[in-house]
């Protein structure tokens, strides 16, 4: 019996369009880290007050949703802060912090979508 040797591995052979799975979740994962990337460069463009009118808009979008309440209970803590002499600066996500998750979201989703 006559036997041909080939150099190709044909023990564990690569599926037909791994190739083309590796790069598309390489692209995913790219993409993913691109996102990432831009939303801490918003989130410190907000510590550092460069998007203090997006914020300011993105606070007034809780008036026109059921979490009306909760923009003025978060007027009332920036009120407080001021009233007592506070000499430190309250962070965004310290104000984030007496938001429920709900509002919270509202805000960040409305930041993130128009801080381009």
């Amino acid at each position: 019996m006559l036997q041909v040797y080939s150099n190709e591995n044909t023990t564990n052979p690569e599926p037909i369009g791994y190739h083309d799975l590796i790069a598309y979740e390489e692209a995913l994962q790219r993409a993913s880290d691109a996102a990432e990337e831009k939303k801490q460069e918003i989130l410190e463009k907000l510590e550092d007050d460069e998007l203090v009118d997006i914020a300011a808009e993105a606070f007034g979008e809780l008036f026109s949703t059921k979490h009306s309440d909760e923009a003025d209970k978060l007027t009332n803590e920036i009120v407080k802060a001021i009233g007592s002499g506070c000499n430190k600066d309250m962070t965004v996500r310290e104000l984030l912090s007496h938001l429920s998750l709900g509002a919270e979201k509202i805000v960040t989703d409305y930041i993130f979508t128009h801080a381009n």
